[in-house]
């Protein structure tokens, strides 16, 4: 009877360890349309807005979800498969929360970061380009109805998003605020580029 339980018991600890990683998966999961990519070149995103200091936020913000990943090799333009071009488009915040006896006085604000983005040929600087029809069916198309207007595969923008408490030192909220929200779209951009979602 004891040899019966061991032999059971051997089985159960085995079960469980092969269903145990039934989520992942070995090798690599980047993209069909970025197969041959595995080195990026990631230069300094644009700033359209006024926020002094914000393209270096952003972009350091990119290069370290981009190392923690890990799908992409971070190299010079030189020995690059794709450069990652990135624009920080605008800031918008919008109020959640007021002061209790002024409306107008602002306790919360949500703060939303719009960076568009899209990786390019190092040599010709074409952007690399997803032209089969899951991509449109993905986006709620049926068909493209003109081949010049190919889908982005994976790319466009992302939103950074956070929420801003207003204290005393304004500037301070507002930095940190904007750190999180950088961080937050820079995840979301690593995500597509690297998962494809």
């Amino acid at each position: 009877m004891s040899r019966l339980f061991t032999t059971s018991l051997l089985f159960c600890f085995a079960l469980v360890g092969l269903t145990g990683c039934a989520g992942y998966q070995l090798g690599d999961v980047k993209p069909s349309s970025y197969e041959g990519i595995n080195n990026l070149h990631v230069p300094s995103f644009k700033n359209l807005t006024l926020e002094p200091r914000l393209s270096s936020l952003v972009t350091n913000a990119v290069l370290k979800e981009l190392h923690v990943d890990g799908t992409y090799k971070i190299t010079n333009r030189a020995n690059c498969d794709a450069v990652l071009v990135g624009k920080i488009r605008e800031i918008k915040k919008s109020q959640l929360r007021s002061q209790r006896d002024d409306t107008l006085t602002s306790k919360e604000l949500r703060l939303n970061l719009y960076v568009d983005f899209h990786l390019e040929d190092p040599v010709s600087g074409k952007v690399i380009r997803d032209t089969t029809a899951n991509s449109a069916a993905q986006l709620g198309k049926s068909k493209m109805t003109n081949p010049e207007e190919t889908i982005l595969a994976r790319q466009g923008y992302v939103v950074g998003e956070t929420i801003q408490y207003v204290d005393p030192s304004f500037q301070v909220s507002e930095r940190s605020a904007l750190s999180v929200a950088a961080q937050d779209a820079a995840e979301k951009m690593v995500s597509r580029i690297a998962n494809g979602f």
